[in-house]
C-alpha cells in the first residue's frame, strides 16, 4: 500500500462521542496531597537537575548549594520528603543519596510539595474503560460524612506505590491515595453528574488518542443548565506507532452500521462501494452514525456515535491524469466525436482542474494502449482498484 500524501494532513479530524457518567463516593483514606511549601521548590528542583546529569541528591548538596544547614539537618529535611512520597532513598546509612520518584519530579514540575494526610475525602469516578488508570478523576476533603448507607469498597481507589495521577477537574496538582477503608458510602444518584466523552481521530496527530471531557448541550430555551466543563486530555491508551491516520478513518467508515451517502447517489456501507463508485469527490455523512471502534489485539475502544462528515477529494498530484483520463471516457460514452470529446475534456476539467482534457484521436489512442480505461466496468476496476479514497487528498 501506498504511504499516505503529505497533504493528508488537511483531511478533517473524526470526532467520536458517547455519554458518560461521573459517579461520587465517600471513603476514609490516607492520601499524599499538594499542598504550599515553597521551601521545597529549590529542593525538588535542585533533585531535578542533578537527575538530568545522572546524579543522586546528597544531604551535603543541600547544605552547600541551598540551605544554610547543617548535613545532619540537611537529611532530616530530606527523610521528610521521603515520608511525602517526593523521594526514594538509597546508599548506605553513612552516604545517603536521595533520588525524585514519580510524585516528586511531578510535584516540582507543578510547583508544589506533598504531604501525607489522613481523613475523609469524597472521590468522583467512572467506569468508562478509556479512564481506565485515573481510579480518581477529583476528589474532595469533606467534614462531615454525606448520608446514606455504606457499601464494599470494591473498586480500586489508590496508587500503586510510585505512582500518582492528577485530577481532572478542578485541581491539577499531582495526588497518590495510599490507601482507602473497606467501605465506601455512595452519594445519591442525585449527584451523579452526566457528560459527555470525545475522541478525537486528528491525522495530524500521533501517540495517544485526544481526549475531550465536556458538558452535553441541551436542547431548548436556555441551552445550558448549570456550570459547564470542557476538559482536554491525552488518553493513558496509546494506538500503534505506525498506525496511520488513514487507517483509522477506514476503521471508522468500515465500521458504520447505517448506510454511507456518497454525492453520486449510491447509499450503501462505504466496505461495499464497488472501486468505480469511488469516483464521487466527496464522501458525505449527513447524520451521526454508530461505530464500534475496535482493533484486534490491540483495543477494543467500545461503541461511539460519530460526527457527520464531509469530505472534499481531488487525486493525488500523481494520479491526477489516469483519473481524469478515465472520467473523460467514461463522460465520452458511446458518441466517439471530437464534440463530444471535448464536452467530456470540459467535464472531467471540472472534476480535476489540473486534468489536460485529451482530443478524441488522444482518447483513442490512451484506450487502445491501456484497455484499463474501456467503458467495461470490470476493466475499469483493474485501473481503479490500484487507487484508494484513502491514498487522495483533500481539496484546498
Amino acid at each position: 500500500m501506498r504511504e499516505p500524501s503529505p497533504s493528508s494532513a488537511r483531511l478533517p479530524t473524526l470526532r467520536l462521542r458517547r455519554p458518560v457518567t461521573i459517579r461520587f463516593v465517600e471513603a476514609m483514606a490516607c492520601m499524599r496531597l499538594p499542598v504550599a511549601h515553597p521551601e521545597w521548590l529549590p529542593v525538588l528542583n535542585l533533585a531535578a537537575t542533578l537527575a538530568q546529569q545522572g546524579q543522586a541528591l546528597s544531604p551535603r548538596d543541600v547544605s552547600s548549594r541551598l540551605l544554610p544547614l547543617a548535613v545532619t539537618a540537611a537529611r532530616t529535611w530530606l527523610e521528610r520528603g521521603v515520608e511525602a512520597g517526593m523521594f526514594t532513598i538509597q546508599g548506605s546509612e553513612e552516604d545517603p543519596h536521595f533520588t525524585l520518584t514519580a510524585l516528586g519530579t511531578a510535584a516540582a514540575q507543578a510547583g508544589v510539595a506533598t504531604e501525607t494526610r489522613q481523613g475523609l475525602f469524597r472521590f468522583a469516578v467512572s467506569d468508562e474503560p478509556l479512564l481506565a488508570g485515573r481510579p480518581v478523576l477529583a476528589w474532595e476533603e469533606r467534614r462531615e460524612e454525606s448520608t446514606g448507607g455504606l457499601v464494599a469498597n470494591e473498586r480500586e481507589l489508590t496508587h500503586p506505590p510510585g505512582e500518582f495521577s492528577t485530577a481532572l477537574f478542578p485541581q491539577t496538582s499531582p495526588f497518590a491515595i495510599l490507601r482507602t477503608s473497606s467501605v465506601v458510602r455512595p452519594l445519591p444518584p442525585a449527584h451523579d453528574l452526566d457528560l459527555t466523552l470525545e475522541l478525537e481521530l486528528a491525522p495530524d496527530q500521533p501517540g495517544p488518542f485526544r481526549l475531550r471531557l465536556l458538558t452535553p448541550t441541551r436542547e431548548g430555551k436556555g441551552g445550558n443548565i448549570g456550570p459547564t466543563l470542557d476538559i482536554r486530555f491525552p488518553a493513558l491508551l496509546h494506538r500503534r506507532a505506525d498506525q496511520s491516520y488513514a487507517e483509522l478513518l477506514a476503521l471508522v467508515l468500515a465500521a458504520s452500521a447505517t448506510p454511507t451517502d456518497v454525492s453520486s447517489g449510491l447509499s450503501v456501507p462505504l466496505a461495499a462501494l464497488p472501486t468505480e463508485a469511488r469516483l464521487t469527490f466527496r464522501l458525505r455523512l449527513q447524520k451521526n452514525f454508530r461505530v464500534h471502534l475496535k482493533v484486534p489485539g490491540q483495543y477494543d475502544l467500545g461503541i461511539w456515535e460519530v460526527e457527520p462528515l464531509e469530505v472534499n477529494l481531488v487525486p493525488r498530484t500523481e494520479d491526477v491524469d489516469a483519473w481524469g483520463l478515465w472520467l473523460q471516457v467514461r463522460a465520452l460514452g458511446g458518441e466517439r466525436t471530437p464534440a463530444a470529446a471535448t464536452r467530456a475534456g470540459e467535464m472531467a476539467r471540472q472534476k480535476i482542474p489540473t486534468y489536460r482534457p485529451r482530443s478524441l484521436h488522444e482518447l483513442a489512442a490512451a484506450i487502445a494502449a491501456d484497455p484499463a480505461t474501456n467503458l467495461d466496468p470490470a476493466s475499469r476496476a483493474a485501473l481503479l482498484e490500484a487507487y484508494d479514497l484513502l491514498l487522495w487528498e483533500t481539496a484546498s
